[in-house]
């Protein structure tokens, strides 16, 4: 019986078959111990520094300010803030007082965070100022239908936290300034008793592009195991730039991806540089030649946009994830950059990444029998921590000049050779995280394939996964969402290669992605059959031409005989518009007379994608 493949990469890259035992800590950890190591190092926004020790000074004064405010364990507090300082110090804030985080985004339709809120009912929220009409909306929705009420409302401006604050603030009923709450209660948080293993520290909303999300309960243990997992994967390479190096954050914190890769980053004692907007191009550039990031973490999206703008010689390494990573985008970004890109894997029930290709490392140190060489004399007794404190001493930004030079340079030597270049795979999601537990189920069957089956003879199946970063259930109820041997089922299908790199061969056929959220068209059917013209619906995702990987929401409509030629397109728009979230808007609304049906007379979503160019009259 073959073993689990991707074992023999891991000596390889240096990884060990197992991270175990995790530390049993709570999810602050993190910034404590960033406090304690790492002094110089922390958060960049709008031109101002924050030392961790300064961040983890704020999140305790926070927490005993919430505390003060009868939040107590278990309670929940839900946040609308972007990327910024604002939303690290209320993560670690919430953790402190052993609350729930609850990560919210004005981008969400009203109907949804009704939904949210409503389920989770937070006892505060922490928000901009600038969503405070959204806010109003909310609460007396809150109100009025449900009985839930939202205490406190603590506001903020993103400019709070910036070279050059507000001198003041504006005095606004029945609310509170964070900035201002900060600084009015000591650093002296509550005490709480953890479980780790069972005590929520977020409570993250996924799926629900209609008003209907799922709670994924991530526990402290979820957290933080994942955080690590993402620190350890690059090797005793990645341990060097420890509490040495920069990295580039403009993933939104309030999306799983983001969170987690927050929490990796404080762990790993970086700067993290923080774009408060993900769609600023141009500040992730000036913030690039400023503080020489060793490393981007972002999205497809993100890397096509930055290929457009003027990188040359700027070696920077870049994550992906959140959606798929067409390999003419990793062109693109390496052409105009002197960089490269790795694409990885994960889901909101994972807390959320489980795999990650790291096979460009081959093609640049030379491949698998030179890497393995060199983390071996890595592993040597002393070698980590001697090769850590002397990068350490050159400081991130000389480090991150030195960086770019040596990737730059490698980076071009190999694409001039083809047998360099063909170390590295394209249009995979790598290999899985050390811990992280996969079982292939046959798609029509539901039988487990064996490795053999899916090596040898080259079979697909529905990726599962579970793992000590996998969740509780959904919220509330511990168990739901997992299958009888606690696995979650992804709704990927996938081939695997015998090194061990997993392959996306298919996705659910009920699921769009837009930029990196998933839409589940199914909800949108739902929804359409609402509308009385309705007859016959069905929405599916397109290629989006603007954006390789990602896609579009077009919806077809059979009208009832009576609304024919009464009812135009964009009615159905406007219609959707006020129930779901932004991103699951259509883009495209066509008329059928007829709608395309199965044998068993289901709607035929398969023909309608396969046909949308031609339906939908797109070039």
């Amino acid at each position: 019986m073959r073993e689990k493949p991707w074992l023999e990469e891991y000596k390889v890259f240096g990884l060990p078959r197992t991270l175990k035992p995790y530390p049993q800590k709570p999810v602050f950890w993190f910034v404590d111990e960033a406090a304690r190591k790492y002094r110089k190092m922390g958060l960049v926004q709008l031109g101002l520094e924050m030392r961790y020790p300064e961040v983890k000074d704020k999140a305790e004064r926070l927490a005993n300010a919430l505390a003060s405010m009868g939040v107590k364990k278990g309670d929940r507090v839900a946040t609308m803030l972007p990327t910024s300082i604002q939303f690290i110090i209320a993560d670690y804030g919430i953790s402190k007082t052993g609350a729930v985080h609850i990560p919210s985004s004005f981008l969400e339709s009203i109907d949804i965070l009704e939904h949210k809120f409503t389920q989770g009912t937070p006892k505060v929220l922490i928000c901009l100022k600038d969503y405070l009409d959204i806010v109003e909306q909310l609460r007396e929705r809150l109100t009025a239908k449900h009985q839930v009420k939202v205490e406190h409302i603590i506001v903020s401006q993103v400019e709070d936290y910036s070279a050059n604050p507000p001198s003041s603030h504006e005095t606004i009923e029945s609310v509170e300034w964070l900035t201002e709450v900060i600084a009015s209660h000591p650093s002296i948080p509550p005490e709480v008793d953890f479980d780790v293993d069972h005590d929520l520290e977020t409570l993250l909303f996924t799926g629900g592009t209609t008003g209907l999300p799922k709670g994924c309960m991530l526990t402290h243990k979820n957290i933080l195991t994942n955080a690590i997992q993402n620190g350890h994967i690059y090797g005793p390479s990645g341990d060097i730039l420890r509490g040495a190096s920069a990295m580039l954050l403009g993933l939104p914190l309030f999306h799983v991806y983001g969170h987690c890769i927050m929490h990796t980053m404080t762990y790993m004692g970086v700067m993290q540089l923080l774009v408060p907007d993900p769609r600023d191009t141009r500040s992730m550039v000036e913030l690039i030649k400023e503080h020489y990031p060793a490393m981007q973490i972002g999205v497809p999206t993100q890397f096509m946009k930055l290929a457009e703008e003027e990188m040359k010689g700027i070696g920077i390494l870049g994550v992906s994830g959140s959606a798929a990573l067409p390999p003419e985008a990793q062109e693109k970004f390496e052409q105009k950059s002197g960089g490269g890109v790795m694409e990885g894997y994960g889901l909101s029930e994972l807390s959320p990444v489980t795999h990650l290709n790291l096979s460009l490392l081959l093609r640049l140190f030379g491949g698998r029998a030179q890497l393995k060489r060199s983390n071996k004399l890595l592993r040597l007794p002393g070698m980590v921590p001697m090769a850590n404190r002397l990068v350490r001493t050159l400081g991130y930004k000389n480090l991150g000049k030195l960086w770019y030079k040596a990737i730059s340079r490698l980076m071009n030597r190999s694409r001039k050779d083809a047998s360099a270049r063909s170390r590295e795979k394209r249009a995979t999601i790598g290999i899985p995280f050390p811990d992280t537990e996969v079982k292939i189920v046959d798609v029509d069957t539901g039988r487990t394939l064996s490795w053999d089956e899916v090596i040898d003879e080259g079979k697909t199946g529905e990726m599962c996964l579970s793992g000590p970063q996998r969740m509780l259930g959904y919220w509330p109820n511990p168990g739901s969402g997992l299958d009888e041997e606690g696995y979650v089922h992804t709704g990927d299908v996938v081939r695997v290669d015998d090194r061990g790199y997993f392959y996306i061969v298919d996705r659910t056929k009920d699921m769009a992605n837009i930029s990196g959220y998933k839409v589940y068209t199914r909800e949108l059917d739902d929804l359409l059959y609402t509308h009385p013209a309705t007859e016959m619906a069905a929405a599916v995702g397109v290629p989006d031409p603007e954006r390789p990987g990602s896609e579009r929401v077009a919806i077809f409509i059979q009208l009832r005989p009576e609304y024919r030629g009464k009812v135009k397109e964009e009615k159905f728009i406007e219609y959707l518009r006020e129930k779901v979230a932004k991103y699951a808007v259509p883009k495209y609304v066509r008329f059928l007379d007829n709608m395309p049906l199965t044998e068993v007379q289901k709607v035929n979503k398969k023909y309608l994608r396969e046909n949308a160019k031609e339906l939908l009259g797109l070039p």
